[in-house]
């Protein structure tokens, strides 16, 4: 089966990757480079891309993982398979979860070219216009939405938006619709019609809100990362050099001016000099463990552990957040749904053949092809809950395939109160992050998802969908009150993978770089990814990751911001 797949992944380009094992003395490796990128994830492919442009300029882009070959990161449909895979992740669970009865809860990580945008769910969803305006008015200049609103176009390549000035058609990244969807997401729509929702036709206008189709990160049947659009054109540069399987352990300071990194490649401990940048990518986990490693974070923290300070700044790995989630699941006999089992087997087996030849059909979704964005209360200035429709049944235990038939709901709660904190469990480079997101600490996030909850049995009541006759398998019809369903919220949280704010842009006391991105007391460093949002934005958050890198390779380069160009009401 997995050979069938290989072949049904399209063939990666050759390209000069140097990987482990690597020698220091190796006479085709130079030791200094103008700038170096630690994480090619996301935001790091996209620095990679733009900095390399200008031949004048020698990048060096380090990555823990190896490249994104797998054929479950191309095909969409292998989302369930690629986010699972321990080959292709960091395999982090958070520490015990007080406020949800004890519980470790998985927190998938990128670990391979591309990095989380490698296993993500391919959602294309740049949130409210009001997320960003925050960002500016708590001190950030140059972060408002109008200001970012250029860098999403420069990056989005999407064809099926012709003439809006939300979207663009030159950019690397392709952006599409499911070109034909499950029925079951018709029905969904329909549901949330009869319940007096309004439609969304378009989810990254600045003030989306709304149910509909919801676009994603796939394009001519194959997932597209910043790996695939980015930093495969560009490694055919000479002025590029990648460094898979190469684990930072440390940055190194001159004082407090930094100069370059300690990596390990193998059982080797290598050094590389920066001459004008270090740039720190590795996302809301690994760039706030990366710097304590370093000694720059909390005094007291970093003396307990045995790291020595180079830098007191105790905003280092606090302020963590991500969306946390809870689920309805139904399970029925009819087979409309995506799935596998006996029952369809016949329509599976053409749709994998659809997908081999053609690069059509379900194999070329990410099963997520409609969604809400809506307000739980209606007294609230923005949507703070998405309503995200899977088409397929919600597996009892993990399982990267639907077994069987249904459909589920997850419902998101997009504007946490609950924060926690990244820290380092020892002195040892190699040891993982100690996280705590203190989930469900805060109950208002706790009564948010409640309410999804209640909604969602509102939505599977239409008759969209009581013509299944579905049963609801979880939480059960004996889970009916507050109470019980408060109880089944924390049994069941678990986060969408949309984690930041670690090393938080700001002036405040805890916050870590300013708007410019650069750490605040120290020279020649600034963080590039998901952890400096001042708070995460209410979406996914792949696209603001993207655009985040676009702006900080400007900023980096010295290259003048573009003009808005859309003034908002």
């Amino acid at each position: 089966m997995l050979a069938c797949l290989r072949k049904c992944a399209q063939t990666l380009p050759l390209i000069k990757i140097i990987a482990n094992p690597l020698s220091a003395s190796s006479p085709d490796i130079k030791q200094t480079f103008d700038y170096i990128i630690i994480g090619a994830g996301t935001a790091g492919c996209v620095l990679a891309a733009r900095l390399s442009e200008n031949p004048d300029n020698s990048v060096c882009l380090i990555e823990a993982g190896g490249p994104e070959n797998h054929p479950y990161i191309s095909i969409p449909a292998g989302v369930g398979a690629a986010i699972m895979n321990p080959k292709m992740g960091w395999g982090l669970n958070t520490v015990p979860q007080t406020a949800l009865h004890n519980r470790q809860v998985p927190l998938p990580r990128g670990r391979v070219l591309g990095g989380s945008g490698s296993i993500n769910g391919m959602a294309y969803y740049r949130g409210t216009a009001m997320d960003y305006d925050d960002w500016a008015q708590q001190g950030n200049p140059g972060w408002a939405y109008a200001d970012l609103l250029p860098y999403f176009l420069r990056s989005e390549h999407n064809p099926e938006y012709q003439d809006s000035p939300y979207h663009n058609t030159d950019g690397p990244m392709g952006v599409s619709f499911i070109p034909k969807p499950n029925r079951l997401c018709k029905d969904f729509n329909s549901a949330m019609s009869d319940l007096g929702f309004q439609q969304c036709h378009d989810f990254n206008v600045a003030y989306p809100e709304g149910y509909g189709y919801r676009q994603g990160t796939i394009f001519n049947g194959k997932r597209v990362s910043t790996a695939s659009a980015y930093l495969r054109p560009a490694m055919q540069r000479n002025n590029l050099t990648v460094m898979t399987e190469t684990l930072t352990r440390r940055v190194l300071f001159n004082g407090k001016q930094v100069t370059g990194v300690e990596v390990s490649q193998g059982n080797e401990i290598s050094q590389y000099q920066a001459v004008k940048e270090i740039i720190v990518s590795g996302g809301a986990y690994h760039s706030p463990h990366i710097l304590l490693n370093s000694g720059v974070g909390d005094a007291k923290h970093l003396n307990e552990v045995g790291v020595p300070v180079i830098h007191d700044l105790p905003g280092v790995g606090r302020n963590l957040h991500d969306h946390p989630a809870s689920f309805v699941a139904m399970d029925m006999n009819d087979s409309t749904s995506y799935a596998l089992s006996w029952k369809a087997l016949p329509r599976d087996i053409i749709q994998f053949l659809q997908y081999c030849f053609f690069r059509s059909g379900p194999m070329a979704s990410n099963l997520f092809e409609t969604n809400a964005y809506i307000r739980s209360l209606p007294n609230l200035d923005r949507p703070d809950m998405q309503i995200v429709f899977q088409p397929a049944r919600r597996n009892i235990k993990p399982f990267p395939i639907p077994l069987g038939h249904g459909f589920a709901i997850s419902v998101v709660c997009l504007y946490p109160k609950s924060r926690g904190k990244v820290l380092l469990a020892n002195n040892d480079p190699l040891a993982a992050p100690v996280i705590d997101p203190e989930l469900g600490t805060a109950s208002e996030d706790i009564e948010t998802l409640v309410r999804g909850l209640k909604l969602t049995r509102e939505i599977f009541g239409k008759p969209a969908f009581t013509k299944y006759q579905a049963r609801e398998r979880m939480p059960g019809t004996a889970v009916m009150d507050d109470q019980a369903l408060e109880n089944y919220v924390r049994d069941t949280l678990a986060t969408v993978h949309h984690p930041g704010s670690t090393c938080r842009m700001g002036n405040g006391a805890e916050d870590v770089v300013n708007h410019e991105l650069k750490i605040h007391g120290l020279e020649g460093i600034r963080v590039v990814d998901a952890s400096i949002y001042p708070r995460v934005p209410g979406a996914n958050t792949n696209a603001s990751v993207v655009a985040i890198a676009e702006k900080a390779a400007d900023m980096i380069l010295n290259i003048p911001a573009p003009e808005a160009l859309i003034k908002l009401s």
